[in-house]
């Protein structure tokens, strides 16, 4: 079979498949509770199957083994992702506890680290040619175990509303296959990543709202979100430590700062309170907006297109030889710049309802509350 025929095949697969398991699977969730209960913390009124996780990942299996992935290379991308895909199923039907969760996170990180032969070395000439490259040294392996247990529960932390993570996850998956696309990368890097890419496709059919959907149907789920956040680390190690490889660190960094730079200042913010970073809040970056007063088209769709923009930027950015202590100063600026807006968010939320109470009639009842039909994802 032609290699173009089988790619196409693949990818159809793994969209279809998911989109096809999710409906087929609703039954036998709701027989065994696998379900999402609403609760005081969501925003969803009627009980939501968790099936997205299991589906993306069939899907992702299937189209991979037609594409003819060698998984004697990314054998640590499968196991890692299986491992936390069981760990967010139990998850999901008993709440296991978050220091469990966060020992298997890095478990699988480790694994990939010393047996999977990926770990961060250099994080580039981030204080420019004259400095030479800042080399990590021994510090290298915790620092990559680190960063994969940080996107992990990045994307974790971003499935709150229909659509975001899911969609946000596409994103990621197109532009890291782009990137290893004019990066030369390894067929099988760029295959996995448009494999994972439409098979996330398949599952936002049945998460994303839309003309014929008012809510989502499904959820991703702990499991889906945690395989999902594990498969876009290590594709991101993979792409910018590969050898060989030209795309700087810093270049990927930007691919998932909008993710991180959310989670990143709630980390800080809950310690601040004495709190644990992994406990749950309602101060991520899209609750803020919704505070504000957006729907939650507005804000899913806002958030996707920062995504995409901020990962072109970084992507053009190497494409275009800019600087690396450009990009390095611009990114920290981004992250600083959210924690002091994450600091001021009540501010910013009154000075939004009150500007939107000025613009309505005098016949209109303010609306700045968040809508009561806001699903949680």
């Amino acid at each position: 079979m032609a290699t173009e025929i089988k790619i196409v095949l693949a990818l159809t697969l793994a969209l279809v498949v998911t989109g096809f398991l999710i409906p087929a699977l609703h039954r036998l969730a709701h027989r065994i509770r696998l379900v999402d209960q609403p609760n005081h913390r969501k925003r969803h009124f009627r009980v939501t199957p968790l099936t997205g996780g299991i589906a993306t990942f069939c899907g992702f299996l299937i189209g991979a083994t037609v594409i003819g992935i060698d998984w004697q290379s990314y054998w640590t991308l499968l196991v890692g992702m299986v491992i936390l895909l069981i760990t967010g199923l139990l998850d999901d039907y008993v709440d296991i506890s978050a220091a469990l969760r966060l020992m298997l996170q890095v478990a699988v990180a480790a694994l990939m680290v010393f047996y999977g032969g990926l770990e961060i070395q250099s994080l580039g000439l981030l204080f420019g040619e004259a400095h030479g490259p800042v080399l990590l040294g021994p510090w290298s392996a915790p620092f990559t175990i680190a960063c994969v247990v940080f996107i992990v529960n990045a994307i974790n932390m971003a499935d709150g509303l229909d659509g975001l993570a899911g969609c946000s996850a596409l994103v990621i998956f197109i532009l890291l296959a782009l990137t290893g696309w004019l990066d030369g990368a390894p067929f099988g890097l760029v295959a996995i990543s448009m494999i994972l890419a439409f098979s996330t496709m398949g599952f936002l059919i049945h998460n994303m709202r839309n003309p014929f959907r008012r809510r989502a149907s499904a959820f991703l789920g702990d499991s889906g979100s945690m395989a999902i956040g594990f498969a876009i680390a290590w594709l991101a190690v993979a792409l910018g430590t590969r050898e060989g490889g030209a795309v700087d660190p810093i270049s990927i960094a930007w691919i998932l700062i909008i993710p991180s730079m959310d989670t990143l200042a709630l980390f800080f913010r809950r310690l601040r309170l004495g709190r644990s970073p992994l406990s749950p809040d309602r101060a991520h970056l899209h609750h803020i907006l919704l505070r504000c007063g957006y729907n939650v088209h507005q804000v899913v769709h806002s958030i996707h297109f920062m995504v995409l923009a901020t990962g072109l930027f970084g992507i053009l950015g190497w494409v275009f030889h800019r600087p690396e202590w450009l990009s390095f100063t611009l990114a920290a600026t981004v992250l600083i710049g959210y924690q002091y807006f994450l600091a001021n968010a009540g501010r910013v939320v009154r000075w939004h309802r009150k500007r939107n109470t000025k613009s309505l009639s005098p016949a209109q009842p303010p609306n700045c509350a968040i809508a009561a039909d806001q699903d949680s994802g």
